[in-house]
């Protein structure tokens, strides 16, 4: 089970996920999430959003958090590796964007963790994922980078759109350290800056999440 399919569940209740079994093997593999294609600009649309938003995952794997040494050349790799060359420039913000933000930089003076996996069995099931960023602080503090646009007005929804993934995550890596997670981090990456908002009560909903992966 992945812990990005949590996106838009209710952990209070059974979510809508395509649970994997310990194999990995799907349990019900018509169930995958919408999706949204809206009155986006046309970097973040279709395959084209979702190959810059893995572009810009893979230059911010590499780069330098602290100064940015080696973005041209990481972005120029990933750009060409998902068939976007002409979106470089795009890339190339949101990267900036993401290596501006106060959360990101705080993160590369700690020790940190970058496209870390987590995984942990709960009952029959494997819960897994890849974070973005991991950093210790007064705990361990995930920071997961949203590519998708955002209008202000709409944050707060997206930020619950995203609080059942970000409580699996913690699930997943304070079963696999035995570390509590203190804090998980959205940071929403736009060419014109980001923009980060800390999900609230992220303890009550993780500990609800070994509940809503028994229920599959």
């Amino acid at each position: 089970m992945s812990a990005s399919q949590f996106e838009g569940s209710q952990l209070s209740a059974a979510p809508r996920l395509a649970a994997t079994d310990r194999l990995g093997e799907p349990t019900d593999a018509g169930l995958a999430k919408d999706a949204r294609d809206l009155e986006l600009p046309p970097w973040n649309k279709g395959r084209y959003g979702t190959a810059i938003g893995r572009a810009v995952h893979g230059v911010l794997q590499t780069v330098d958090l602290a100064t940015g040494r080696g973005l041209d050349d990481a972005v120029a790799a990933q750009v060409l590796a998902e068939g976007v060359a002409k979106h470089g420039g795009i890339v190339a913000q949101l990267a900036r964007a993401a290596l501006g933000s106060a959360a990101v930089q705080h993160a590369a003076s700690r020790p940190h963790w970058r496209e870390t996996y987590v995984g942990t069995v709960i009952g029959d099931r494997v819960l897994e994922g890849f974070i973005d960023l991991i950093y210790r602080d007064d705990g361990l503090v995930i920071i997961d980078y949203k590519t998708d646009t955002v209008p202000a007005v709409a944050l707060d929804q997206r930020v619950a759109f995203y609080r059942p993934q970000m409580a699996a995550y913690a699930a997943a890596l304070q079963a696999a350290t035995q570390e509590p997670v203190t804090r998980c981090i959205l940071v929403f990456l736009s060419p014109g800056g980001a923009v980060e908002r800390t999900v609230e009560g992220i303890q009550e909903a993780a500990a609800l999440v070994g509940d809503a992966v028994r229920s599959q």
